[in-house]
């Protein structure tokens, strides 16, 4: 019995390399620079497909008919009049974070709320779904490829306008 308990008990603590990687989301939340392998893979409801790499800077031709500075425009737009400044929030919560045996690559499963105070005394809240992967480069963890999907697509891509 106190081998099944010391097995259970190893199994809920986190490695070293679990605790790195939510380090790592925190910081990505708060709104820190988090390194990226070269060819990381970025895929949001901003991009027609995924981007690889630097590919045009990083950005990709926009769902028709907005173009890359309309969006850009209107989301400008939109945060001046609508939001409060320095109002950003974000808050990741891992449902799985699984570390391969090898030790060099990880998938984090997550769900993720961007919040802006509004000028009106509201807040605008987006949820989205989040698959990381994470690879292992030099004993620093680094994001190889993103892909967030907000919960409401259709009110996300109505603000992108």
């Amino acid at each position: 019995m106190l081998a099944a308990i010391g097995i259970s008990a190893e199994a809920q603590t986190p490695s070293a390399d679990d605790r790195a990687i939510r380090d790592l989301i925190a910081r990505y939340d708060s709104g820190e620079s988090v390194a990226r392998t070269a060819d990381d893979i970025l895929w949001t409801l901003d991009f027609a497909r995924p981007v690889i790499g630097r590919q045009r800077g990083g950005f990709l031709v926009y769902v028709e008919p907005f173009t890359p500075e309309q969006v850009a425009a209107a989301r400008a737009a939109a945060a001046a009049s609508l939001r409060v400044p320095g109002s950003r929030r974000r808050v990741t919560t891992p449902v799985r974070i699984e570390i391969a045996q090898s030790g060099d690559l990880a998938y984090e499963f997550s769900n993720s709320e961007l919040s802006f105070d509004l000028k009106s005394g509201g807040r605008d809240v987006t949820t989205s779904s989040v698959l990381r992967v994470w690879k292992k480069e030099e004993g620093q963890w680094k994001i190889a490829a993103l892909f967030a999907r907000p919960h409401d697509v259709e009110a996300a891509a109505a603000m992108a306008r």
